[in-house]
């Protein structure tokens, strides 16, 4: 059994951001730009407000259910079959996530520094850095997490900050960019950039004050916004979105042009080191959760058989794919339906469903004490 220390504030505002920001420093800029076009901006600001009232409100459904996780939930709603139901889901998606991922992360990593390296070396690499933290305990990575997280928000806002002198606003014309549909319709989209809010169903019940939960939500996804804003803004001022749209890590190329003089140049290897460390601490936290939920739903106990099937069944899914292309249009495309069906679409309609339950439950034991 996988035993785990209550979470702090701040420790659940960066596992929540820490998601955020390891798409961030993959794709989720560059498939913003890609569909808004010079509208990014806007789009940017639009699916944050979206993200925070859409949160808001599951804070809101959650308060009905204290100390609860989402598969909690689902039992009380649907009984065992949901709650196993929705246990498969959340499993499935996580796998995915760290699968897709890790090939993406590993095919960048191969085009930019180990060109003659064969791809699954750098994949068996990074799967047995997970497993390592996954056998160091889940309570292990979110300390690690405080600890990186300030270096990873410094290094998103040092690529903004140090690149403004190259910068030409005139790329953010036209305002309304690929159009209203584009920003404002299709763009809803991109709230697939705030996927870490599927955190917010699972950590109710692992807080130390469950009355910061609601401060917690909405601090994780205004800092989301604010890494997310001034990543599309790097991008779309330092190259034109026909550029941004077929280049690799365009973050990583952003932090390649900072120069100060002479002495200090190519800071891209540290930004990049520092950004293998958010990696390798994303698939941990994400195989970490699939192994409790697994624990959760199953009478198997043994944490670290879950870990190594788990480690190998990514590994296996990670050399799927056979080209970046199939990987970038995984991570986009499909990506976005599954975080909109999961996060934003199956999850949600459980809460509101459970609520109508627990309210009309409510309502019909205060009828009967009022008859007596």
């Amino acid at each position: 059994m996988i035993e785990t220390s209550k979470l702090g504030k701040m420790e659940a505002i960066f596992l929540i951001v820490s998601i955020t920001i390891n798409h961030i420093i993959l794709n989720s800029p560059q498939s913003i730009i890609n569909l808004s076009g010079s509208s990014s901006l806007i789009n940017v600001i639009y699916i944050t407000i979206v993200a925070l009232l859409l949160v808001l409100l599951i804070c809101k459904l959650l308060g009905y259910f204290p100390h609860q996780n989402i598969i909690n939930i689902s039992e009380y709603l649907g009984g065992k079959f949901l709650k196993y139901a929705i246990s498969f889901v959340y499993i499935f998606y996580f796998i995915f996530c760290v699968s897709i991922y890790l090939r993406s992360f590993c095919d960048n990593l191969k085009i930019i520094f180990f060109t003659r390296t064969p791809i699954i070396y750098l994949i068996i690499l990074f799967i047995l850095g997970t497993i390592i933290c996954c056998r160091l305990g889940i309570t292990a990575i979110i300390r690690a997490n405080l600890i990186f997280m300030p270096l990873i928000i410094f290094s998103i806002l040092f690529v903004f900050i140090a690149n403004l002198g190259n910068f030409n606003f005139f790329n953010a014309l036209p305002i309304l960019g690929n159009g209203f549909d584009a920003t404002f319709i299709s763009g809803l989209s991109n709230l697939f950039a705030f996927s870490g809010i599927a955190f917010l169903y699972f950590i109710p019940s692992e807080l130390k004050d469950s009355k910061e939960f609601k401060g917690i939500a909405r601090s994780s996804v205004i800092l989301s916004g604010i890494l997310l804003l001034f990543s599309v803004a790097a991008l779309l001022f330092l190259f034109p979105s026909t550029y941004s749209k077929n280049n690799i890590l365009p973050l990583y190329l952003a932090s390649r042009i900072i120069e100060f003089g002479r002495f200090f140049q190519r800071l891209d290897p540290l930004f990049l080191l520092i950004w293998i460390f958010s990696m390798t601490s994303y698939f941990s936290i994400l195989v970490s959760y699939i192994v409790k939920i697994f624990i959760h739903t199953t009478k198997i106990k043994s944490n670290y058989l879950i870990i190594y099937i788990v480690s190998i069944i990514c590994l296996l899914l990670s050399i799927l794919p056979k080209n970046y292309s199939d990987v970038y249009f995984l991570q986009t495309q499909t990506f976005k339906y599954a975080v909109g069906i999961i996060v934003f679409g199956i999850s949600f309609i459980i809460l509101i469903l459970a609520t109508i339950k627990f309210k009309r439950k409510n309502h019909l034991l205060k009828g009967d004490k009022s008859i007596e």
